[in-house]
């Protein structure tokens, strides 16, 4: 399958300016220096060309498996599929033909890839329906690779754990031979209630065990997407609230909290929560990426946030907007996966992500920068 590509370099240099009306519209900084490229497109697609969520997993030789919905709007379209590809960092090639998971009269809306201590990989995809015209979650389902993403075994129910069923996994984290996980529940499936919950396997997803509801543990708020990476004796947790506010948790490894601290009450450029919150570290600092509202009335249009904050007091340092600074009209996007890529001497923050703009369907994107532009 030819995949048509563009690329282009974008060199900006754009000086920061406030408007006294509005206090939240001063432009973070932006980076000087981006390469961007479309890696799937909707253009030519005559059906299934709503392309969003997407995630990635690295495979070794300077390699990724990226996997994202191709369906036929955000929510609620029964036939949507996993699409799965291989991605040459180097070149942005694709490098393996399309894979599609999918069952009938279901929708694959979003998968996250797990890789555990033995190697194994497996995508956990959030599984929907639709019942009287809203969008339901059916259960979690995976799909296991022995071949390091060359083919996948069938799709199959998660099931219950520890007397309840899971819906939409955000994010995992291998500490020695344990995997932790973060996924949400919700009340209508098994266990009743609505929650994001850590959990961890000893074995490689072959059992999974119950840690903690982090609702409960991070003061009863009400949470949906969320992400961990490991530091010091435990975790630091990202949390996006129903009530609009992102949060940041120190927990330890029993996902007991420790610190936290509301960066959208204590940032101007932030006026609710971060969409699809990814958290990354690199060159001794911390980030954290996602999608961005700047003004409380959504005067100025979405855009991909990069925050950067201290690791002990939770605080953010720096915000940087990476893209969509020009202020377009992105009418949906920004669900962001970081990585840093070594080529040659230089180590480049390659963003994977999804965008649309004046409500057409979504592009499969890739921004890349230069990480030393936000070690300084």
């Amino acid at each position: 399958m030819n995949i048509r590509k563009y690329l282009y370099l974008i060199c900006l240099s754009i000086p920061s300016f406030s408007i006294a009306a509005e206090p939240t519209a001063e432009i973070p900084p932006t980076p000087k220096y981006r390469i961007e490229e479309t890696l799937v497109t909707y253009r030519g697609a005559e059906q299934q060309d709503y392309l969003a969520f997407p995630a990635i997993v690295e495979t070794g030789n300077n390699e990724i498996l990226l996997s994202y919905k191709r369906g036929e709007s955000h929510a609620r379209d029964l036939g949507a599929v996993l699409e799965i590809i291989r991605v040459d960092l180097e070149s942005g090639e694709i490098v393996q033909d399309p894979i599609q998971l999918g069952l009938p009269d279901e929708i694959m809306q979003m998968g996250e890839w797990i890789r555990f201590a033995n190697g194994t990989l497996a995508t956990y995809i959030d599984a929907q329906t639709v019942r009287d015209g809203k969008h339901t979650r059916t259960g979690l389902l995976q799909a296991v690779s022995r071949d390091n993403g060359k083919s996948f075994g069938p799709l199959e129910r998660v099931g219950i754990i520890d007397g309840v069923e899971y819906g939409y996994l955000f994010d995992s984290a291998v500490v020695g031979r344990r995997l932790y996980a973060l996924i949400m529940t919700f009340e209508y499936l098994a266990g009743g209630r609505r929650s994001v919950d850590a959990l961890y396997t000893d074995d490689n997803g072959s059992s999974w065990h119950f840690i903690k509801n982090l609702n409960e543990e991070f003061g009863n708020i009400r949470i949906n997407e969320s992400n961990l990476i490991p530091h010091g004796s435990g975790f630091i947790v990202a949390t996006r609230g129903y009530d609009n506010m992102q949060r940041l948790h120190q927990v330890d490894f029993d996902f007991n909290l420790i610190h936290e601290t509301n960066i959208t009450e204590d940032t101007p450029s932030i006026d609710s929560y971060i969409g699809r919150p990814r958290l990354l570290a690199f060159g001794g600092e911390h980030f954290l990426a996602g999608r961005n509202w700047r003004d409380r009335d959504r005067s100025i249009p979405m855009e991909l946030g990069l925050i950067r904050f201290d690791p002990k007091s939770l605080k953010v340092e720096k915000h940087y907007v990476i893209d969509n600074v020009e202020r377009g009209k992105v009418t949906d996007g920004y669900y962001p996966c970081p990585i840093i890529v070594n080529i040659g001497s230089k180590k480049l923050l390659n963003v994977f992500d999804y965008r649309a703009y004046h409500g057409n369907p979504p592009d499969i994107i890739r921004l890349q920068f230069d990480s030393a532009e936000f070690l300084r």
